[in-house]
């Protein structure tokens, strides 16, 4: 999902609002996967909140990227 979105936002034109509110979420979900071991819980719901960022951002992104389906 961070691969998909990271290719949306680079597709996105350069004065688009939704650029760094992308970068946020990716620069996040580096961060996430990156970090070190954790308890079973925590790593689960770290993965989860990754998760639900990702598709909150790929939302955000699709009426950008078809804005003739967006009506």
């Amino acid at each position: 999902m961070a691969a998909d979105l990271h290719h949306r936002y680079r597709a996105l034109p350069a004065d688009s609002e939704l650029r760094p509110l992308t970068r946020v979420v990716l620069r996040a979900a580096v961060n996430r996967l990156s970090a070190g071991p954790a308890t079973p819980t925590a790593e689960v719901q770290n993965r989860a909140r990754l998760v639900q960022a990702l598709y909150l951002a790929l939302d955000r992104l699709d009426p950008a990227q078809n804005p003739a389906s967006a009506t």
